[in-house]
């Protein structure tokens, strides 16, 4: 048992280290990182669609206008989006 738990220990430490390692390129093809992209892109787009309307972009998207505002912030999406930035 306690062989199969050091063994175990081993395999995720060596995990995190080859995760670690990883080069710009692939991390950015990670599940997670696609996926959270893709959520931006839908939301964004659903923001054009609804010209800014929160309250109706939330009802497209299926959550409530709280979860998008949360979703707003945790994806670092500015609305309007700010024109002075370059």
């Amino acid at each position: 048992m306690a062989d199969t738990d050091s063994a175990r220990i081993f395999e995720v430490r060596r995990a995190a280290h080859v995760l670690h390692q990883l080069s710009p390129e692939v991390e950015d093809r990670l599940l997670g990182k696609v996926r959270e992209q893709a959520e931006r892109e839908h939301i964004i787009s659903v923001l054009h669609l609804t010209e800014g309307n929160r309250a109706q972009a939330a009802r497209i998207l299926g959550i409530s206008r709280k979860t998008l505002w949360k979703k707003l912030k945790h994806l670092g999406i500015s609305w309007p989006p700010d024109v002075t930035q370059g």
